[in-house]
């Protein structure tokens, strides 16, 4: 399997495994591809999954596919930008994407108020011209 990886993207790599079986059977729920070239990737030290960095579900099924397969004995490396990061740099930025959703959400929900209340309470300069 080659996937193909971008310095734009969070990819995963398995350094070590304790089931190859349960292993594929994790990464086949994120990455359905077939049990060879799964099992190449890992031999290959290939990224076996990965995502871009402004891809909120895809953020958050690498953070839960790096936990199942720790949880099973792997030995799983994160990678941004050719650069080993964390765990915790994951979840960080899926919290960074909420808070920006959150803010932009209300930032619409203002303007939306404030178009609605312009509407009910016209200035004087929005009320049409009379004429006599």
């Amino acid at each position: 399997m080659d996937y193909e990886y971008t310095p734009s993207e969070i990819g995963l790599k398995i350094k070590s495994v304790s089931s190859m079986a349960k292993c594929i059977s994790i990464i086949r729920k994120y990455n359905p591809v077939s049990m060879s070239e799964i099992r190449g990737a890992i031999d290959n030290s290939n990224f076996i999954f990965s995502a871009s960095v402004l891809n909120d579900s895809g953020i958050k099924k690498i953070r839960k596919c790096y936990d199942e397969l720790v949880k099973v004995g792997c030995t799983v490396e994160i990678y941004e930008n050719d650069e080993i990061i964390s765990r915790e740099l994951i979840s960080n930025l899926i919290d960074s994407h909420k808070q920006i959703e959150q803010e932009v959400q209300e930032q619409i929900d203002a303007e939306i108020a404030a178009e609605e209340a312009a509407e009910m309470h016209p200035t004087k300069s929005h009320r049409p011209i009379q004429e006599f």
